[in-house]
């Protein structure tokens, strides 16, 4: 039971919601990089909310599947086929023995995710199926690899009202929440910080977005290092922000002016550098309302 990988493509790996528990041994704690359209993937086939998906990169996967089973693609737009015919995306799909799905490249987006029926049961490390390969923590997949599953033969036809299908090309404004050392800058560079837009710099991956634009500074430009967390906002040694994403280190030594709310990363983990960002205050009551209400459509906790 399980789909055979024809080709891997540029970056393709096994991600569920992530791993918990582990950043006093100084894990990250990795998982899908775009939560929304992770999490849709999983409720249009009635899965558990973590169940293990594969996240691709900029496309070119191509699998065989060796089971009768139902799947569905969400997120970036990358030319998805089955047997060389466009496929829907955002709806649940049966798919038959012998089906080969293939994702091109890029047309809006950067990630998108193949969820399937019951998840990937792929091995357990450290409470988590998630793949980071900054801590060596399992491989991206490789060719002629058996990426095991279960197989489903009764229906299950569902789809995502359009409403909640996001358009990537729209402007990305991330929401900040003032952390304890927000009053590290003065009034001047926050408003710096705030009113400039920033673009996504070439080096950024899945530990971390660096972004280029006019540089702030705090009035304590060194600390000792400590935790952080993710989507924290670190003002580096050149006054730009680094902002913490999923395979991001769990100690920082740079002064933190917020913390990214988390479902406006998902926006964030869509964007090809050079793209460019903007932030805006968020008060706690608001994001704590907006997550409150994720977390129980999609019936997490």
């Amino acid at each position: 039971m399980s789909f055979k990988v024809i080709k891997p493509g540029f970056l393709s790996t096994v991600q569920d919601y992530g791993r918990f528990g582990h950043a006093h041994q100084g894990m990250s704690q990795s998982g899908a990089m775009d939560e929304h359209a992770y999490a849709w993937g999983n409720y249009l086939l009635n899965n558990r909310f973590d169940d293990a998906c594969i996240e691709m990169t900029f496309g070119g996967l191509e699998i065989e599947a060796q089971i009768d089973t139902f799947v569905a693609v969400t997120g970036a737009d990358l030319n998805f086929e089955i047997n060389g015919q466009s496929q829907k995306m955002w709806h649940s799909l049966r798919v038959n023995k012998g089906d080969r799905l293939s994702w091109g490249t890029p047309n809006t987006g950067v990630r998108s995710y193949l969820a399937v029926k019951g998840g990937f049961k792929t091995a357990v490390m450290f409470d988590s199926r998630s793949v980071n390969l900054r801590e060596n923590i399992g491989n991206k997949i490789l060719p002629e690899e058996v990426l095991t599953c279960k197989g489903f033969s009764g229906a299950n036809y569902r789809f995502t009202p359009p409403k909640f299908i996001p358009n990537y090309a729209d402007e990305v404004v991330l929401r900040v929440l003032p952390t304890y050392q927000f009053n590290e800058f003065n009034s001047n560079q926050k408003d710096l910080f705030f009113a400039q837009e920033y673009s996504i710099n070439n080096a950024s991956d899945r530990s971390g977005c660096r972004l280029d634009g006019v540089p702030i500074k705090a009035k304590n430009a060194r600390m000792i290092s400590e935790g952080v967390s993710y989507g924290a906002v670190e003002i580096a040694a050149d006054g730009l922000p680094i902002i913490i994403l999923k395979d991001g280190p769990s100690i920082g030594g740079y002064a933190k002016i917020g913390t990214v709310f988390s479902l406006d990363l998902a926006k964030l983990a869509q964007k090809q550098p050079n793209s460019q960002v903007r932030f805006q205050p968020m008060t706690m009551q608001d994001a704590q309302k907006e997550r409150k209400q994720f977390e129980r459509f999609f019936k997490m906790f």
